[in-house]
């Protein structure tokens, strides 16, 4: 097997397959996110493809984005792995202490992170705590047992008390669910054209449909939260996404026809004058209102989505379909950077060795990774080539690493609660009434 035979297939898979509609774009070059519009899940399907196909056997490493990030990077090492005796690497005990950062030039959450960025300008206060909130922030699942990345009924009322107890800023919606879309955007349109210089405006859009602006999820659709402003230009408009961290000019018409996606519905205005300093008895206020030692609410929803796929009483669901109830995984998963937040806070007041805080963010990395492993083996079980005793192996994987999450982060918790502790004693804050967490609770 050479190098283009490994092409010639993976052209081959995209074309049969997955049905791609950017094969014009295809060259041994080509980006398989920028240029050939694969999202994180198809790219998971593409290497299951191949797994079946050449029948090369594809290592946990290879869901890392170095490994997939163009036609011949993912063909370079897929001959590696080839010509290399090597047993997988996916063990369900493996640390994963040495897995990369897919998602280093993202942040966690596009409202928080839109929030922060007034903050992080304003030398008084700290955005860190306000990601508190996030680690554990709510998890959607459908009717039909599927992880939901959005819904109609979400809301942000949490996030903005907490932003006004914290920063003293009040976040206002300006957008109103009893209007057309086209009433809305004429409200936009004329904040945007009253707005003063410490004004901030937050729209949601479908960045789904600004197909020119790199993302690594490529959703469809793809609920997002951004902010505007006007150019000299009446046909641009200035668009700052601080979750992605890109900012720049954008067509006004192709803005406008991502607000009126009719999977999006939002937008709220505030004012960074008015963020006032804030007190260390808040953020211990605000760190125990969102700190759950009793459970892990991402990785309980997925342990309950695999019972009911796998589940051969439940006529509504089916195992074969437990990949695609999981294809939102990547998104949610990287709220959980939001610990680094957590100890990048109380550890530069502490004063804690760097190296002690590198490690933790290798143990939250592999947090994040690990979800991606589940993901590859629930998408390989909807492969009719895989025996049923092949099948009963992925499934026992899938549950050795959903208790490796819970382990994991439980112990994440443990240390950050000790850290926030040893924080409070500094400071001298009264924390009488609540919660501990000792070793033996979390184990």
């Amino acid at each position: 097997m050479n190098k283009t035979t490994i092409i010639d297939a993976i052209k081959l898979i995209l074309e049969k397959e997955l049905n791609n509609q950017k094969l014009h774009h295809f060259t041994p070059s080509a980006r398989l996110n920028e240029d050939l519009y694969l999202d994180s899940v198809q790219i998971m399907q593409l290497l299951v493809h191949i797994e079946l196909t050449l029948g090369i056997d594809i290592p946990d490493a290879a869901l890392n984005n170095d490994d997939v990030a163009t036609v011949s990077s993912l063909a370079d090492f897929l001959l590696t792995q080839s010509n290399t005796d090597t047993s997988k690497s996916s063990d369900a005990t493996d640390d994963l202490s040495q897995a990369q950062e897919e998602f280093e030039d993202i942040k966690v959450h596009c409202f928080v992170s839109c929030l922060c960025e007034s903050i992080k300008v304003n030398p008084n206060v700290d955005h860190r705590p306000f990601y508190f909130g996030v680690w554990d922030a709510e998890v959607l699942v459908n009717q039909d047992h599927h992880l939901a990345y959005h819904s109609d009924d979400i809301n942000h009322d949490d996030f903005r008390e907490w932003y006004k107890k914290l920063y003293g800023v009040t976040v206002t919606s300006w957008y109103c669910e009893t209007l057309s879309k086209q009433e809305n955007l004429h409200t936009l349109q004329t904040l945007l054209a009253q707005k003063s210089e410490s004004e901030n405006i937050m729209v949601m859009l479908d960045m789904y449909l600004l197909p020119e602006r790199e993302n690594k999820f490529n959703q469809n659709p793809f609920p997002h939260y951004v902010m505007l402003e006007e150019t000299n230009d009446p046909e641009t408009w200035f668009m700052h996404d601080p979750d992605f961290r890109w900012e720049g000019t954008q067509s006004k018409t192709q803005v406008i026809a991502a607000i009126e996606s009719k999977a999006v519905a939002g937008g709220y205005i505030f004012d960074s004058r008015d963020i006032t300093p804030t007190s260390n008895s808040v953020i211990a206020e605000y760190f125990l209102a969102s700190f759950n030692d009793k459970n892990n609410p991402m990785t309980d929803k997925v342990r309950e989505i695999v019972d009911a796929h796998i589940d051969t009483n439940n006529s509504s669901t089916d195992i074969t379909q437990l990949g695609e109830a999981l294809k939102q995984l990547p998104v949610l998963a990287i709220r959980k950077y939001a610990y680094e937040h957590g100890f990048a806070f109380f550890w530069r007041d502490i004063g804690f060795p760097e190296a002690e805080f590198e490690h933790w963010c290798d143990v939250i990395e592999a947090l994040v990774s690990n979800y991606k492993n589940i993901q590859f083996r629930a998408m390989k079980l909807a492969t009719e080539q895989l025996s049923l005793a092949n099948k009963n192996v992925l499934i026992t994987e899938i549950y050795s690493l959903i208790d490796q999450q819970d382990e994991r982060e439980f112990r994440i918790k443990q240390h950050l609660f000790n850290v926030f502790s040893q924080w409070s004693a500094l400071h001298k804050l009264d924390l009488h009434g609540s919660q501990t967490i000792t070793e033996e609770a979390t184990a």
